[in-house]
């Protein structure tokens, strides 16, 4: 595990990407300051109840450098491991 892993580990962040197919997944956020964010920035793509996008693993990297470039953190659930961007 890199030092960024160790260093945010599970408490540091606010959203989670599950990997659920081979090329899709869901995005959840996990915390208040995420949840808005999500709704400023991807309102369409996800339910207001669940806050969950379910979209291609393209996309949801494309979430992760948007999100990270405001400070917020995720957390990728793979097949063999989980990391932390």
């Amino acid at each position: 595990m890199c030092a960024l892993n160790a260093a945010v580990g599970r408490e540091g962040r606010d959203f989670r990407i599950r990997r659920e197919e081979a090329r899709h997944g869901t995005i959840r956020a996990l915390t208040p300051r995420a949840s808005h964010w999500m709704r400023a920035n991807f309102a369409d793509h996800c339910a207001e109840e669940d806050q969950i996008i379910k979209t291609d693993l393209i996309n949801a990297n494309a979430l992760i450098s948007k999100a990270r470039s405001v400070g917020l953190l995720t957390e990728y659930v793979g097949p063999d491991a989980t990391f932390y961007f």
